[in-house]
């Protein structure tokens, strides 16, 4: 591939749109003006690169391009969100999902009957069938593991990890791998499992219909065919696409003359889920590259530190303004650890920083949920990325909580409970009808609740009761448990109700101390991160040490390291992995000499 080098000056950009106010490099100007019919665009983090794309679409509508036929592709409904807020809206910006299942339905228009997309309550239900249909596969599972394929939350359950694979044994193996995939336990029945996935398949098609993982296979197998209108395609987080997307990629490229592909193919980090692509000229052999070097969120500290995780000479990044030196701090335990960061937010709040704009990174959600109590018990609440917060159902633990302490009460002045009373409050905080058994229980449980002598006892009581009824009317979502288990230590320093209500209440109206993992950072900035836990055995995680094929965690890394605006904080622990049993405590082999030289150690 070709390449071509820009300056990194600023240059204000004149064209008569919308980007007229727009400041851009020169890096992103010669990509927004390029007459270049195919581009690599190699964007470093923190580049402008979504803004870059965006304006490119702009400038070429002001050359008179139809906006009908520019087409903006990426891989998640969340980018997908993000470029439509920043595009005309009358240009396209799709997943390839959904392109490709627009492909489909315009090859079956022109002849073949137009499958239906399958809702997931109707692809569960023909994943029922298909199980039904392999007994000897059903067996075996249930032999192997005690697996038992029929019951509906292992038939959900299987649905999620076809999903998942998308048609593939090299991700169910991946997914099968992962302790914390939720599917681990899949490793001794794969071939079990495709047996019932293909003939899953067979259900799906002589149903007429199509699912999410079929989507993409159904659209490579039809474009070569399908009309393309498009003029101009422009492709965003390039270095996440999976093979399949891939392949229809390069097939567009075949049929339209211009197509521009952004990413950086060093936070390429969704391996286990396909994202295997590490060269974008495989895509686009005749392509030129051009590059994104310049970092408007690093500072020249941080940048220094990205350049030595990855230890390249090609396409460094380049930062923005002088800015504070990364910190590396070393702990003893992994109390010690959590202790640290909480006087760490501590003392960014104090200097003014609204907790909203901190971030806390772990390479497990284990790590991050153990952060999240510390704080949670020093009265600072957080905001999961990958558990959502549930206050309305902790406050309607709370009112079954109300009615342990009435019965309390009850019982205290002698009086006996009014059990229709207490039956007819309990459908209320539901809000709906409960078996009569599942009722029956619930009203035991709050007479037994009552005679618990702590408060904090009768808070777990309380909820066990309230997801009890949730279970029973269908409506428990997968993380109600753990919302409700994460005020339990909270609860010890109340005995009335009302107070730990408008306690909850208050912190949940506060600004929150970002979490996630570190996957779940991607494409994210905050002004302060705190990355945990950066131990070999955790960054790298100790299976793919194992494996020997440490780059993909080493760009996982990179992504972490380049998260913050402001300050960045690495903390180093000793790792318990509480699945494999493992104690893991030397600092992370990422952190070489040439890492070291630029970070602040204590």
């Amino acid at each position: 591939m070709k390449q071509i080098s820009n300056a990194r000056d600023a240059v204000t950009c004149h064209e008569e749109t919308t980007m007229a106010t727009v400041t851009l490099t020169s890096e992103q100007l010669a990509l927004v003006r390029t007459t270049l019919p195919r581009v690599i665009v190699l964007a470093c983090p923190g580049s402008g690169k979504t803004e870059t794309l965006a304006a490119r679409v702009r400038h070429l509508i002001d050359l008179g391009v139809p906006s009908q036929q520019i087409l903006v592709l990426s891989f998640s409904e969340k980018a997908v969100g993000v470029l439509k807020k920043r595009l005309p809206s009358d240009v396209a910006a799709k997943t390839f999902h959904a392109f490709g299942l627009g492909l489909v339905r315009k090859e079956a228009r022109a002849g073949s009957r137009i499958p239906a997309l399958l809702t997931p309550k109707e692809s569960v239900h023909l994943l029922k069938s298909a199980i039904k249909r392999c007994p000897k596969a059903s067996r075996s599972a249930k032999k192997k593991t005690g697996i038992d394929l029929s019951l509906p939350h292992e038939v959900q359950r299987l649905a999620d990890f076809i999903k998942r694979c998308n048609g593939s044994d090299d991700l169910a193996r991946d997914l099968a791998g992962n302790s914390e995939s939720g599917f681990a336990d899949y490793a001794e029945v794969l071939v079990e499992l495709r047996t019932v996935r293909l003939a899953y398949e067979k259900t799906v098609d002589r149903a007429g219909g199509m699912d999410y993982p079929a989507m993409l296979r159904r659209a490579n197998s039809v474009i070569d065919n399908a009309p393309l209108h498009f003029q101009h395609v422009l492709v965003d987080e390039a270095q996440d696409m999976s093979v399949e997307q891939a392949r229809l990629l390069s097939s567009v490229a075949r049929r339209v003359a211009n197509v521009t592909v952004f990413g950086d193919p060093k936070q390429a980090v969704y391996g286990f889920i396909g994202g295997k692509l590490a060269d974008f000229g495989e895509v686009l052999r005749d392509a030129v590259t051009m590059g994104l070097t310049r970092s408007f969120r690093l500072t020249h500290q941080n940048a220094a530190l990205a350049n030595a995780v990855l230890a390249s000479s090609e396409h460094r990044v380049i930062g923005d303004r002088h800015g504070v030196t990364p910190s590396l701090l070393r702990c003893a335990s992994a109390i010690e650890q959590e202790t640290d960061v909480v006087e760490l937010v501590r003392r960014l709040s104090a200097k003014g920083v609204p907790e909203n704009r901190i971030a806390i990174l772990g390479r497990t959600k284990a790590q991050v949920r153990q952060a999240e109590n510390a704080l949670l018990a020093a009265d600072y609440e957080t905001a999961s990325a990958f558990s959502p917060r549930l206050y309305d159902h902790v406050f309607k633990a709370l009112d079954v909580l109300k009615l342990v302490q009435i019965s309390l009460a009850t019982a205290k002045a002698g009086k006996a409970p009014n059990r229709a009373w207490r039956a007819n409050r309990l459908r209320d905080i539901v809000g709906g009808r409960l078996p009569r058994k599942v009722l029956d229980d619930c009203l035991r449980s709050l007479a037994k609740a009552a005679r618990i002598p702590s408060f904090e006892g009768r808070y777990v009581a309380a909820t066990r009761i309230y997801l009890g009824m949730m279970k029973a009317t269908g409506n428990a979502s997968s993380n109600l448990a753990a919302e409700l288990g994460r005020w339990q230590t909270t609860s010890q320093r109340f005995q009335r109700v009302d107070q730990l209500r408008a306690h909850i209440a208050n912190l949940s109206r506060r600004p929150k101390v970002v979490t996630s993992t570190i996957h779940g950072s991607k494409g994210d900035e905050w002004d302060h991160v705190i990355v945990l836990g950066v131990t070999d055995g955790s960054i790298p995680f100790y299976r793919e040490i194992k494996r020997r094929d440490i780059e993909e965690e080493r760009r996982l890394f990179y992504v972490a390291v380049t998260r913050a605006r402001k300050s960045l904080h690495l903390f180093h622990a000793p790792f318990h992995h509480a699945p494999s049993r493992q104690q893991f405590s030397n600092a992370s082999r990422f952190l070489t000499l040439k890492v070291k030289r630029t970070l602040e150690t204590g």
